[in-house]
């Protein structure tokens, strides 16, 4: 693991990859100037984000749901001051999304608190001999489904993993990524964690967004989509 990713004392007892330490680091709101190519200063990103997700949910049938809402993620400090060989890690400390569906009602999707998800971005080593390369970036989440209408809340054991490809700034602010899911990734109830699965992801499309305002993360909180303290919003 590089020593410049330090190791935060708190957070989820499990962790997906390297924790960084979020004492030091300055929350990132709309405007930011982001220079392309150029490895950033470490910080708190606050971005928007949209997303496509298919669920297959036995008994009721697949539907799509379209999410809006917006992620805070952690970066480290980079391995290296040159863009190339630079690495970043990323830690994922808050997200709160909402979307409906017919027959299904809202769906508001949270952050795992037992579960820290992580990732990182870096050059391909295909691309390592490119004068500006555009790098890799990829997030192991560990996320929950509050369906109210269903009386539901659903999590996923295995990680889903976002990537974005083409990456040219960090952050990757307006790039579109996908959700790595290989056929069906199972989501379990939280009432019945040991039991069978209660439904299934099928589908994830999403596309990271701009930086956005405090206001704005206030006023999704004033709305409350992310109102109970256990579901990894602030």
């Amino acid at each position: 693991m590089p020593t410049t990713t330090d190791v935060s004392p708190s957070g989820p007892k499990n962790a997906w990859g390297p924790r960084i330490d979020l004492r030091e680091l300055n929350d990132l709101y709309s405007p930011q100037d982001v220079k392309p190519f150029t490895p950033p200063a470490p910080g708190i990103d606050n971005l928007g984000i949209s997303s496509t997700d298919t669920f297959m949910v036995p008994g009721i049938g697949e539907f799509t749901v379209e999410f809006t809402g917006y992620v805070r993620v952690a970066r480290s400090r980079p391995t290296a001051e040159d863009w190339t060989s630079s690495e970043v890690y990323t830690n994922l400390i808050d997200m709160c999304m909402r979307g409906e569906a017919p027959g299904i009602g809202p769906i508001v999707v949270t952050l795992n608190p037992e579960v820290l998800s992580t990732g990182m971005l870096k050059t391909p080593f295909r691309d390592m001999d490119k004068v500006q390369p555009e790098k890799a970036c990829r997030m192991a989440v560990a996320a929950q489904f509050s369906m109210p209408q269903l009386g539901k809340t659903l999590y996923n054991k295995e990680p889903i993993e976002l990537t974005i490809d083409n990456v040219r700034a960090i952050p990757p602010a307006g790039n579109p990524g996908e959700g790595r899911i290989y056929q069906v990734l199972p989501l379990f109830d939280r009432t019945d964690p040991e039991g069978p699965p209660a439904a299934y992801l099928t589908g994830l499309k999403f596309s990271m967004g701009n930086y956005i305002t405090e206001a704005t993360i206030k006023s999704v909180a004033a709305e409350g989509w992310c109102s109970d303290d256990s579901s990894g919003c602030s």
